[in-house]
């Protein structure tokens, strides 16, 4: 009879599924298996085999007895398939938002132009679209949060009419179970909410869209979302010579424009769509038309004409337009006067910059009007672009920033008229008559953010009249990638910066007063977060961030001063049950380098005490006796690059008033999982050491880098040195063993073995899963033999190794049955996962049930 393991497996599907791929698997010996199950050192049903003892390492003999000496490996019962084999150890061993008030020529019926934005304000109400609680309303008199209403996606544009939120968001998840499998697939949607009562939003519908939403605009009572679908194609080959392809003129994908009428808030509907060829990537509207930009493998964009005009939501394909090169954002392209102009630039390495003018007087038949190259910007790239009735502004950047004033009185002639080279670089430019205001980088000390003052009176001489920069060697801001976080007021620029300085990261709103003639730095306020949108309202500054909307006193802008703060999100990085049903939330400021730790009671929705540690990194949280132990990686540069592990134990027994009762600082580097090998440059290849390696984070096998076993909290990493060393091979790594029950002595044990794949704690043991390489199959394919320890950190005994059929990856609590994760190889080469559930014997593992996964299914989580 079989015993069945009892636990939830949770199977992540990587990569795409391969139409008709066989599920059967072949064995070491070559022989194909379709059986679910294997017996131990018997054959499997249908036929599957694994050869008893056939892959035993050459030398190697099994010991008798359960306390067998430590480092003897007991007979070779199963092997699997070896993907990750480098052989050589066979030798030895922006979303980008446009500023809401630039002008737009409408042409047939007038209707308002509404583009997209993450907050609206309505009255003394605030509407914010946060990234990670959805919409928030908050009360700017009572400075009260209101509500917050979830939505799931990646929350993009809101709209505001009359009783009624749209909020539309990118990569929102479909998930359908059928049989027991859950398959998970990515939209686009508009939630439709009922904002009459801002305590108490409804949310009255919601709609779907295929694809990911590129981006919106709202015209009239008519929501336009323009959504994209990006298709691989494969070029195909004969042998080694790849075959000419003629180029076509369309980019592999698609984009569609859905609209969505809100006229009767009662019958909200989804009114037209249209498709056409193209991946989408941005658009420029007006309207009367969106312009959609799609770019092509082969140095030119196509912009397509969609006809919004009809105020019923009817919507028209018209013609398009080619234009060479790529246009980075939408201030790269505007309609003006029945003329779209277009600056683009073209990819290395004869980077070009072009503008090109076309006539859409009739939109089923788009002319080129005229087309000039900026001569003096050869080679260079494209940033700031702006256009401004007639005149055009362009910056590009090499080594210094030309800005370019181009006329285009006459379309089918455009002309530099002036140019002016300045240090840095602009990144957005805000036109005020005859003056701009721009926003970018200044490289003479560092990278620093810059506002400048320019002076274009005479397009045929600009000049700068003023500039301010601001950060600490190395700083950037939001507004780089969103011109919306950039404010424009009337007097005073708020203008968003973030950096590194000696006491950590710091996110900055920066004051900047100016005149017609004049630009001076004013001061700062520090925030939680990156300023995404700032406004002043009623005498008062305001900022939003993710985490925060922080009301401002202006009133002395060399000082300005943060006087209420409301909580929009925070960094809840783990949440760790205790007893009686109460909670330990794991909270960490990027802004102050601390995690505060904080009780509550979900049930009873009351709040427990807090505690607020120096730690800037949280890498993981462990429950023991009603308390809680905090692991962080400490990172130290200065006077010497030191790294280690530091462990906080915080008592929650009484949840009204936490205890720090015992603080370590290991010395032990913490474990990256994976690494890769640094091979000498030249002819040849050099056999090398695991110890010759260099560690990167992530990727590979791995297992955990800590746990909890019994009283003792297991970190893995390098030392210098070990109290003890298990093994008989060179130590690249080990393990440290905090005895939490009040040992104030860290034991560091020293791991010899070759090919360490997992580190596990499981029912008070330490779980270490090793790998060795026996040569290949019949098929020539490389095999190997996986290997089990169990270490007793009370005891400091290790168990004889033990042969099982793949990585150890779950223990049914208080039971031998182990699961483990393998790897086989099918019949046409590729390989699948193999669930092997088997039961601990003595020194050996007997194996009980197989489940073979289909290909594609890597990642294992069991519960």
């Amino acid at each position: 009879m079989k015993t069945r393991l009892t636990c939830l497996l949770i199977l992540v599907l990587s990569g795409m599924f391969l139409a008709g791929c066989p599920e059967r698997v072949i064995d070491p010996d070559g022989t194909e298996g379709e059986g679910e199950a294997i017996v131990e050192g018997e054959t499997g049903t249908e036929g599957e085999t694994l050869v008893e003892g056939e892959a035993n390492p050459e030398g190697e003999e099994q010991a008798e007895g359960e306390n067998a000496v430590e480092g003897e490996i007991a007979e070779v019962l199963f092997t699997s398939a070896d993907n990750n084999s480098y052989y050589r150890d066979e030798i030895d061993g922006g979303y980008d938002v446009p500023m809401a008030n630039e002008e737009e020529e409408a042409a047939g019926e007038e209707r308002e132009l509404v583009e997209p934005d993450i907050i609206r304000r309505n009255g003394d109400l605030l509407f914010v679209l946060n990234q990670y609680r959805g919409l928030i309303i908050a009360d700017l008199a009572s400075e009260v949060l209101l509500s917050q209403t979830p939505t799931y996606g990646s929350p993009r544009d809101l709209y505001l009419a009359g009783d009624r939120a749209y909020v539309l968001v990118s990569h929102a998840s479909d998930i359908r179970e059928t049989e027991g499998q859950l398959s998970i697939s990515y939209g686009s949607k508009i939630y439709v909410l009922n904002i009459a009562d801002p305590a108490n939003v409804t949310t009255e519908g919601v709609f779907n869209f295929e694809g990911d939403l590129v981006d919106s605009r709202m015209v009239g009572d008519i929501i336009y979302a323009v959504c994209s679908d990006y298709s691989y194609y494969d070029v195909p080959d004969d042998g080694d010579r790849v075959v000419e392809i003629e180029p076509d003129n369309k980019s592999y994908g698609a984009t569609w424009v859905v609209s969505v009428t809100v006229a009767d808030p009662s019958h909200i509907a989804i009114a037209d769509e249209v498709a056409f060829p193209g991946y989408g990537s941005l658009i420029q509207a007006t309207n009367y038309a969106i312009f959609c930009v799609s770019t092509n493998w082969n140095d030119y964009s196509v912009i397509t004409y969609v006809d919004i005009s009809d105020p019923a939501g009817t919507i028209v394909a018209r013609g398009t337009a080619e234009v060479p090169g790529y246009m980075a954002d939408r201030f790269k392209m505007d309609a003006w006067e029945g003329v779209l102009r277009v600056v683009s630039n073209t990819w290395r390495p004869d980077r070009q910059t072009h503008i090109t003018t076309y006539d859409i007087a009739d939109p089923d038949a788009i002319v080129q009007l005229g087309e000039t190259v900026l001569a003096n910007a050869s080679g260079e790239s494209l940033f700031a672009t702006r256009f401004d009735g007639p005149l055009a502004y362009i910056v590009t950047y090499l080594q210094v920033d030309p800005l370019f004033v181009v006329d285009l009185s006459d379309p089918t002639n455009p002309e530099v008229k002036g140019e002016l080279k300045i240090p840095g670089w602009s990144t957005h430019i805000e036109p005020r008559g005859d003056r701009l205001i721009a926003l970018g980088v200044d490289d003479t000390e560092g990278r620093r953010v810059m506002v400048s003052l320019f002076d274009v009176s005479n397009p045929e001489a600009p000049s700068r009249i003023a500039y301010q920069s601001f950060g600490e060697d190395w700083a950037w801001s939001t507004a780089y990638n969103d011109v919306k976080a950039f404010t424009v007021l009337d007097d005073m620029l708020l203008i968003p910066f973030s950096g590194w300085n000696d006491e950590g990261g710091y996110n900055r709103l920066q004051f900047v007063s100016y005149t017609r003639d004049s630009l001076d730095a004013r001061g700062y306020v520090d925030l939680q977060g990156s300023p995404l949108r700032s406004f002043r309202s009623d005498g008062n500054y305001y900022a939003v961030t993710q985490e925060q909307l922080a009301t401002i006193d202006g009133s002395d802008p060399d000082a300005p001063v943060v006087v209420n703060s409301i909580t929009l999100a925070e960094n809840v990085v783990d949440v760790a049950p205790l007893s009686n049903d109460w909670l330990v939330e794991v909270v960490s400021s990027y802004e102050t380098g601390d995690t505060t730790l904080r009780a509550s009671h979900p049930t009873l929705d009351t709040v427990g005490g807090m505690i607020t540690l120096p730690i800037s990194q949280v890498s993981n949280t462990f429950v023991w006796n009603d308390s809680v132990a905090l692991v962080s990686s400490v990172y130290e540069y200065e006077p010497a690059y030191r790294s280690y592990y530091q462990v906080f134990l915080v008592d929650f027994t009484d949840p009204a008033t936490p205890i720090l009762t015992a603080k370590w600082d290991i010395d032990l580097e913490p474990w990256w999982d994976g690494w890769y090998y640094d091979r000498p440059m030249g002819g040849g290849i050099e056999p090398m050491t695991q110890k010759d390696s260099m560690y990167y984070p992530g990727g590979g096998y791995g297992g955990n880098s800590l746990g909890l076993a019994g009283d003792y909290l297991v970190l893995r990493g390098t030392a210098s040195s070990y109290d003890l060393i298990f093994g008989d091979e060179e130590v690249w790594q080990g393990l440290a063993l905090v005895d939490l029950a009040g040992s104030d002595e860290t034991t560091y044990v020293g791991l010899g073995y070759t090919n360490i794949l997992a580190v596990d704690a499981s029912e008070g043991q330490v779980l270490i899963t090793t790998k060795k390489q026996v040569g290949s199959d019949r098929m020539n394919r490389p095999i190997c033999t996986h290997y089990l320890y169990s270490l007793n950190p009370a005891t400091l005994e290790i168990s004889r190794a033990v042969n099982v059929p793949g990585v150890f990856a779950y223990q049914q609590p208080g039971t031998d049955f182990l699961l483990f994760n393998d790897t086989q190889y099918t019949q046409d080469w590729q390989t699948v996962t193999v669930l092997r559930n088997t039961e601990r014997v003595g020194s050996t593992v007997r194996l009980l049930d197989s489940l073979h996964l289909p290909v594609g299914y890597w990642t294992v989580l069991a519960e």
